[in-house]
């Protein structure tokens, strides 16, 4: 699992700037101007210059994201020694809902989320059961075992 969201992060990383000429004209800003805009961004991040509306929280906040994203990382590895990958991968998709749920919520610098709407809601609802009843059903080769066991 780390080596794939390594090599994730690592080619994500590496198409953005490859791509970078093409998003900025998506994005409204001429490729003339990305160096001022870039420089803009560097600027706000670690909340020095001119640029002070939109900046509130940096760098703490996008520092703060990095380690409970390393601390999610690192939780799902253990999850993986000490169970199976496809434990550690229930609990990421489990975990994809609930994340949403709580950006939701009034959150400093956030404000007020928006409120979900109902096919998400039955969604989450749908899959999170789903999570639940392939946890608890147990696998065949067990209940094989403990019928051969019995006899």
């Amino acid at each position: 699992m780390f080596v794939v969201n390594s090599f994730g992060s690592a080619f994500q990383a590496l198409f953005i700037c490859l791509l970078l000429p093409f998003l900025s004209k998506l994005w409204g800003i001429p490729f003339s101007q990305l160096s001022n805009y870039l420089k803009d961004g560097a600027a706000c991040f670690l909340n020095v210059g001119t640029l002070s509306r939109g900046c509130d929280g940096a760098p703490l906040l996008p520092l703060l994201f990095i380690v409970v994203n390393m601390g999610f990382n690192i939780s799902l590895l253990h999850l993986i020694k000490i169970s199976s990958a496809v434990v550690s991968c229930l609990a990421s998709t489990f975990s994809v809902p609930i994340a949403i749920y709580v950006f939701t919520l009034p959150l400093p610098y956030l404000g007020v989320g928006p409120s979900l709407p109902a096919g998400f809601v039955a969604g989450a609802a749908i899959l999170i059961m789903g999570l639940l009843i392939y946890a608890w059903t147990p696998s065949s080769a067990s209940s094989s075992t403990s019928i051969t066991a019995s006899t």
